[in-house]
């Protein structure tokens, strides 16, 4: 399977920049794949109605961080912080997929390792989603053989950025610093933080099936409410400077959302910019979240656009 198309430049710039500084590295991604593809679908099993987080999730997320770190930084980094990055990507969020004896064996270590894990009012699924990252985390170290991972160095680089996509703390140089691995060093905390905005964004309405949509078939006021949004959003794109939220609000009910989750997305990306700075030589160079109303042709009902500002 090749995933690079020849004609791709920016698109594929990290794992152009594996294949060619790595070639067994990148081999080792590649294999794994298919045994990715499997894993993320059973996500659905506890989340039917959940947004998306099968293999496409992590294909969006891998553009995200081409476009965030831009091809010129991604010069910068060798060959195996790529390798890590994109396979952190691929497998940040596989801790939603857990069978049932994974869980019961995790949420035990995790009853012992996390702050704030035993929570009388979280069912099953509920603690699933809010620490999957650290369910992720011991599923990969439980199973690292499975994804050809090379060695314990390259598997805790993965194991951290895969954590650091939501709430650990990327300025604690203990749990972020950098990790030695035979080619090199891997610098954890930008990666992490570059994984951490890349997932933040993806929140356009390719994330969902249009089923979903029409059909709305969560059943849950609050996730139907959460597919509104992503249905609001017809496409995000990253700029040097800017993050661009491409949006047609589905009623006008949503307009304050998308404006909340915006500001979200800036505090997020204010974060991780600064972990860029005080963490890393490298930078995240985008500053500011923008709404621009999305005209996709001259037959779009323009109602509700004046509350953009553009």
């Amino acid at each position: 399977m090749n995933i690079i198309q020849e004609n791709d430049v920016s698109g594929f710039c990290l794992e152009k920049r594996l294949r060619d500084g790595n070639p067994e590295l990148h081999r080792r991604m590649k294999d794994s794949i298919l045994v990715f593809n499997n894993m993320l679908k059973k996500y659905t099993v506890r989340f039917p109605g959940y947004t998306d987080h099968s293999m496409f999730h992590s294909l969006d997320i891998i553009e995200y961080c081409n476009d965030i770190i831009g091809i010129d930084q991604v010069a910068k980094l060798s060959p195996d912080e790529c390798y890590v990055l994109m396979m952190a990507s691929y497998m940040h969020d596989i801790g939603m997929g857990i069978n049932n004896e994974d869980y019961i064996n995790f949420s035990k270590i995790l009853e012992k390792t996390v702050n704030g894990f035993i929570e009388d009012s979280h069912d099953e699924a509920d603690k699933v989603r809010i620490f999957h990252h650290e369910y992720s985390a011991l599923f990969i170290e439980k199973y690292f053989d499975l994804y050809d991972i090379p060695d314990e160095s390259y598997k805790k680089a993965i194991i951290q950025i895969s954590r650091g996509h939501r709430k650990t703390d990327l300025f604690d140089k203990a749990e972020y610093g950098d990790i030695n691995v035979p080619n090199g060093t891997i610098r954890t905390a930008y990666l992490s933080a570059v994984l951490r905005l890349a997932d933040e964004i993806d929140v356009a309405s390719s994330r969902n099936p249009e089923l979903l949509f029409k059909s709305e078939v969560s059943g849950n006021e609050n996730q139907d409410k959460i597919f509104g949004i992503h249905e609001s959003i017809q496409k995000v794109e990253i700029y040097g400077d800017m993050i661009v939220l491409y949006s047609r609000p589905k009623s006008s009910e949503y307009i304050q959302m998308i404006w909340n989750l915006s500001q979200k997305i800036q505090d997020n990306l204010d974060y991780c910019r600064e972990v860029a700075l005080e963490r890393s030589d490298l930078r995240i160079f985008q500053n500011k979240v923008v709404i621009k109303p999305e005209r996709e042709s001259s037959n779009n009902n323009q109602e509700g656009f004046s509350w953009f500002k553009v």
